[in-house]
């Protein structure tokens, strides 16, 4: 044990003495000292105003149960450490890490389980208790097994390495992987619900038409659609709409299957695919219509002027361009944690800009702003119909990708589809024309 760690237990211990009754004194009916008493004792103090009842088991098998009603999930604790990390932290992205990793595991109602997280950013314990739970937590015993994390790998590690690249695990994983639970379109993007019983694959056909009819497309025109994906978009502009489509993407992944799909569906004379960023683009007003689907939360705040330059030099005068983007709703705290766990953990150059600002940079950019539709609820609706598919395809996806992958989009999507419901984060398409 590290000489910093020996003072903060003997710290902690003399607080404790002074401070606190033993956990047998503070818990009727308790005897002993054991792991499970003194989990108990930290557990019920930790939790004492967690608004859902749940159980725990702790790594030596011992089930423990918060609040009075039946509980909603269970909180599978494989090692003493994870307890130690949410006294010392109280910090909800440890608590994510240690599900990412097999150190947790959550049976039961997934959602009710995201109430952690909210619960620890605003948990607050005076000093004296917090260091009378550091002083039990410190001197709990870990298992002597460890977490089984055979089928832990991510999908990352056997990828190339496209670190220079925004949405780092995103741009990792291949097509495949996003087979398994996107539509038949592979759109990774909002979808369009006509009501909340809409099935997925019909909402993202209203999508596309949608953006398509914003767009005014005719026979004809000349759409560039700014990275493009999975081509979902592209392929059906060009047929159903007669346009011709420049698609530029910068993930080889995506480059080859777009380029397949589009020989496949025998649109090869009116889509063109390309391995191509965005700036190398000649400042030259070829394009009748400019889409971007998901791309200025990837640009990020600082590089949005440059960017939005850039499509006014591409895009003839009067032409149209649709900006589809998930903007932030909350711009305090509350966002910051949010975008930061999506940073580390999915999207690391993600930065999601609000509203305004990106009206504003519009308006800089002499790109007038005509038109604003909020797709909130719609997202929410697209996320939880996401969320259902990767459930049902679990084993398939653990088998091929790692349980990690797993767990990493399952909470991801979760926890934003919460965000998207509860208001904290938006997204919208704006239409803006060329002066």
């Amino acid at each position: 044990m590290s000489s910093n760690l020996n003072h903060a237990l003997q710290l902690a211990h003399d607080w404790q003495i002074e401070s606190f009754a033993t956990p047998e004194q503070a818990t009727p009916g308790v005897t002993g000292n054991d792991d499970t008493s003194k989990s108990r004792f930290i557990l019920n103090r930790l939790f004492q105003h967690f608004p859902v009842s749940f159980a725990v088991r702790l790594w030596n098998g011992s089930m423990l149960y918060i609040g009075k009603e039946s509980p909603a999930f269970t909180l599978c604790l494989e090692q003493a450490s994870v307890l130690r990390d949410m006294v010392l932290f109280n910090d909800p992205a440890r608590l994510a890490e240690a599900y990412f990793s097999g150190e947790v595991q959550i049976l039961g109602d997934f959602d009710a389980a995201m109430e952690l997280r909210y619960y620890f950013e605003s948990l607050s314990l005076p000093l004296t208790e917090k260091l009378g739970l550091v002083y039990r937590a410190l001197t709990l015993a870990d298992s002597q097994s460890e977490p089984d994390t055979s089928q832990l790998t991510d999908i990352s590690q056997n990828q190339p390495d496209y670190s220079n690249t925004p949405n780092t695990l995103d741009y990792h994983a291949p097509s495949d992987f996003y087979r398994l639970w996107l539509d038949d379109k592979m759109l990774h993007s909002c979808a369009y619900f006509c009501d909340a019983n809409q099935d997925l694959a019909q909402a993202q056909h209203n999508q596309l038409d949608l953006i398509c009819l914003k767009l005014h497309l005719q026979h004809g025109d000349t759409l560039l659609d700014i990275g493009g994906s999975w081509g979902g978009l592209a392929c059906w502009a060009a047929r159903h709409y007669g346009v011709f489509v420049h698609c530029l993407t910068h993930n080889p992944q995506q480059h080859a299957y777009v380029v397949a799909e589009v020989q496949k569906q025998g649109l090869d004379k009116l889509v063109t695919v390309e391995l191509y960023h965005y700036r190398d683009l000649p400042d030259t007003p070829r394009y009748d219509k400019v889409v971007s689907i998901g791309l200025t939360s990837q640009i990020g705040e600082h590089k949005l002027p440059d960017y939005l330059a850039k499509v006014h030099a591409v895009l003839k005068p009067g032409g149209l361009f649709l900006d589809h983007q998930v903007t932030t709703e909350s711009p305090g705290r509350q966002h910051e944690i949010s975008t930061g766990f999506i940073n580390r953990q999915v999207f690391p150059d993600g930065e999601l800009c609000s509203l305004t600002h990106i009206r504003q940079q519009m308006q800089s950019a002499r790109l007038e702003v005509f038109d604003v539709e909020g797709l909130r609820r719609h997202h929410a609706l697209t996320l939880r119909r996401w969320v259902s598919r990767l459930e049902q395809r679990h084993q398939e996806i653990a088998a091929s990708f790692g349980e990690r992958t797993y767990r990493v989009w399952r909470l991801y999507m979760t926890a934003s589809a919460i965000q998207f419901e509860q208001g904290v984060t938006g997204i919208h398409q704006i239409l803006a024309v060329r002066r």
